[in-house]
């Protein structure tokens, strides 16, 4: 981003040294500060953050600077809903009065990418779009609609195109298309005339585009889940707001034809009930309440209640990371200042040993720098999954532990092995790539005659056209070799493995791990046609070997 556009949202100028420290109290790390720009990352939980508008608001808030919060009321205007199967959630709101020149055209642009790649998981769970609301006839409509005989103008091309010629003739199309390609009918959003807005969620329509010129902006999610695609309008909508000296929020009612409704945006954030011991038990400090409050309305809380030890505070509406009273206690924690936590303990005798890293850590790292320098690449999986892809699919014979009032269908239970979530990493990306060489190091919990079961594992995955068990075979024995152990092998059976291309890994004889090919039947039910080869190791296991030599 421009800093002179961050700067004049802020209405102040900060030295480098007072913005660094700063953006590091935001959890922001600035990666360069040169040319008059700014380039930074953004902890993943704050989308919010993603761009300069959102950042110069917390800034504000950090400075004890003057923020306004925009107006927000109903605008009579309303959205409807039909049944579209496999993207169930829409969500709308209205930004009035923006004013927007071309670095606040990139700015927003720039959000609306950020969300999508992060938040919307590459559009598939969620996906976001605006549009000139001047350019469009009320009220809105979100349907289904026959992909060969509906038209419209994309944005970014002078032709119209169909449905279906959007997905094969349009970069957007090409890059995105896999969500809808396999539906029936597309789903849309068009305006009570008919026109077409948005092929949701690839391409907007080039006839109601915002420009600089605009000033009035309807903004949609369509997703999956509804509370994520308020989530997104949400977002979009409080950062649009920063844009203009007199800008309001309306608020929008989607009606669905189950009879239910979704408002958006988020008008309040969520309320956490805490108390000063809670806090000070988990920071080893001594803050009072009132310094609590202080330290929160550097974030932007609003204190609803700061009485004896009981501490009550709402959210900004747009702070999606706020879950527990724990996310209250870490912003407190960063308020004080992570850099005194531990003065308490200057008094006490000096210890008479140093500390030292795990050793499930260290050779967890180990392991990680070995794959590396093997040319795979890391990813990252949630420790949270549902028992249909990580069970289910795989026709698993093991007890995941189970969520018991889930808000997501995604995220029901636990990961119980590591190989479901690299398969799925390859699916979603399979048409970014021919091949995949990729691993992750992390936990797995899972349940066994009636115990709970927590094992550190390291898991591989290759898929190419050619990718045989002989890989994942060469794979382990380059790995272990590097750490001093000589693998064995032998004939195995993991469920969702292919049986006759399945070995256990023997060290020493234990059994470590495992590597295989997955099963066919599991890639077709997937749409996947290339072979995958999955390995998974246990680190405790190997640690105990390690240990006995």
């Amino acid at each position: 981003m421009r800093v002179d556009d961050l700067y004049r949202l802020l209405g102040v100028e900060l030295d480098v040294k007072s913005l660094v420290r700063l953006m590091t109290k935001l959890k922001c790390e600035i990666e360069d500060l040169a040319g008059g720009n700014l380039v930074y990352e953004a902890n993943h939980d704050r989308p919010d953050l993603f761009s300069a508008e959102g950042l110069s608001r917390a800034l504000k808030f950090m400075l004890g600077l003057p923020v306004r919060r925009p107006p927000v009321s109903g605008c009579g205007v309303v959205a409807y809903a039909e049944p579209v199967p496999d993207r169930p959630f829409v969500a709308f709101a209205i930004v009035r009065n923006v004013e927007l020149d071309d670095e606040a055209l990139k700015q927003i642009i720039q959000l609306q990418e950020k969300l999508h790649t992060t938040y919307g998981r590459n559009r598939k769970r969620a996906s976001i779009g605006l549009y000139d609301l001047d350019m469009v006839k009320p009220p809105v409509y979100y349907r289904a609609v026959d992909p060969d005989e509906t038209r419209y103008r994309p944005l970014g091309y002078d032709k119209e195109m169909s449905l279906r010629e959007v997905l094969s003739q349009t970069d957007k199309g090409r890059e995105y298309g896999h969500i809808i390609s396999k539906m029936e009918k597309y789903p849309v959003i068009m305006d009570s005339e008919g026109r077409i807005l948005s092929l949701a969620p690839i391409l907007n329509s080039e006839d109601a585009k915002v420009t600089t010129s605009t000033r009035n902006v309807l903004i949609d999610s369509t997703g999956l889940d509804p509370r994520v695609v308020v989530d997104m309008v949400t977002i979009m909508a409080y950062s649009l707001a920063e844009r203009g000296r007199d800008t309001e929020i309306c608020l929008m009612e989607t009606q669905f034809s189950d009879g239910k409704r979704l408002a958006a945006p988020r008008v309040e954030g969520v309320v956490q009930e805490l108390t000063i011991g809670q806090v000070n038990d988990l920071l080893g400090t001594e803050i009072s309440v009132k310094e609590a409050a202080n330290f929160l309305g550097m974030f932007g809380y609003d204190v609803v209640e700061a009485a004896g030890d009981k501490l009550v505070v709402r959210a900004p509406p747009y702070r999606i990371d706020v879950l527990g009273w724990v996310d209250v206690a870490e912003d407190i924690a960063i308020g004080y200042g992570y850099e005194r936590l531990g003065e308490e303990a200057t008094g006490l005798p000096p210890s008479r040993s140093s500390g030292r890293e795990d050793e499930v850590e260290h050779l967890s790292d180990l392991l990680r720098r070995v794959l590396v320098s093997m040319g795979f690449s890391e990813v990252a999986n949630y420790m949270m999954t549902s028992a249909e892809v990580d069970v289910r699919l795989y026709n698993r014979r093991v007890e995941p532990i189970v969520v018991a009032n889930p808000i997501s269908e995604r995220f029901t239970s636990l990961r119980t092995w590591l190989t479901a979530g690299l398969v799925n990493f390859i699916v979603e990306n399979k048409n970014k790539s021919a091949e995949f060489r990729i691993f992750e190091v992390g936990d797995v919990v899972y349940v066994r005659e009636g115990r709970v079961y927590e094992e550190r594992r390291v898991g591989v995955a290759i898929s190419s056209p050619e990718a045989t068990l002989t890989d994942g075979l060469a794979v382990v024995n380059t790995l272990l070799n590097a750490i001093g152990l000589s693998p064995a092998f032998r004939e195995g059976e993991i469920d969702g493995l292919l049986r006759e291309r399945t070995a256990e890994i023997i060290v020493r004889d234990d059994n470590v791990g495992f590597v295989g090919e997955v099963h066919p039947e599991v890639l077709l039910k997937l749409e996947y046609d290339r072979p995958i080869v999955t390995i998974e190791i246990d680190v405790g296991k190997i640690l105990k070997v390690l240990r006995a030599q």
